[in-house]
């Protein structure tokens, strides 16, 4: 969308929100002008804005300021509104306790790859800035690989044009190519594999999710760090496809369909 359609006022009070995101424990108007390079005094009127709003509350003994419940609020109601089967749930509360590391779902609606739940393990280290709700840089983590490897051509493409793929590390394997080659794999495995792509040091395994149309409703995945992965027994992956392939069959898929129609 365009700039010039857009309120700058209201664009600057949800900049300063992802930043006191960002910072849980709490920070000040002065930080928030000099990262987001708004105004001091501008910020100020923003935060007083959002405070009055329930958005935004003030820790008025140590001075600073942080997201209030309304936050929790809004996003239990997306939540909500977006309920992921309780047999995906179950599966990725298993996966979990099973591997000990964090799991995660993912959903393919209306073009995009977007994760609808996360379940952290008792090692689990979570990958940074993944989220319920996001839906960026699919070409390089397994929950997207896992999804784009069994979308049609077409909607490939158009997902390929509406999202650039980007290297967000020195291993990103992000060319036409390479992007189609891990397609293919992903296919011949039967799950997706992020080596670092993603994240240093982290490394997640993607499985698909088909539904009762026969075509991929998500992917389930899990994160680990690079020391972990080396040394993961392989009966994991086969257990997590198993489990990926128990969920769909309640979710209506059949396999003969589904290997009916890729031959056809």
């Amino acid at each position: 969308m365009s700039e010039a359609w857009t309120i700058r006022s209201l664009s600057r009070g949800l900049q300063l929100l992802d930043l006191m995101a960002e910072q849980p424990a709490g920070t000040t108007i002065k930080w928030l002008s000099s990262v987001s390079g708004i105004p001091i005094s501008t910020c100020y009127h923003l935060v007083n804005t959002l405070v009055a709003r329930g958005y935004v509350q003030k820790d008025r003994t140590r001075q600073v300021y942080t997201l209030s419940y309304k936050v929790s609020y809004l996003h239990n109601q997306l939540h909500s509104s977006q309920i992921v089967p309780q047999d995906l749930r179950t599966l990725a509360q298993n996966v979990c306790r099973t591997v000990n590391e964090t799991s995660y779902v993912a959903k393919w609606e209306s073009g995009e790859i977007a994760i609808h739940y996360i379940a952290e393990g008792d090692q689990a280290i979570k990958v940074r800035s993944l989220y319920v709700g996001y839906r960026q840089h699919a070409f390089v983590h397994a929950l997207g690989k896992a999804v784009l490897a069994y979308v049609s051509p077409k909607a490939f493409h158009t997902y390929f044009l509406r999202h650039p793929p980007e290297a967000l590390t020195a291993r990103s394997r992000i060319q036409w190519d390479e992007i189609q080659r891990e397609r293919l794999l992903t296919r011949d495995r039967g799950y997706s594999l992020d080596e670092e792509e993603w994240e240093e040091g982290i490394c997640c395994i993607g499985v698909p999710i088909f539904d009762y149309t026969s075509q991929v409703w998500g992917s389930v995945a899990i994160s680990l760090p690079r020391q972990r992965y080396d040394r993961l027994p392989s009966s994991v992956i086969s257990e997590l496809c198993r489990e990926a392939q128990i969920v769909s069959n309640r979710l209506g898929f059949q396999k003969d369909h589904h290997r009916n129609r890729n031959q056809a």
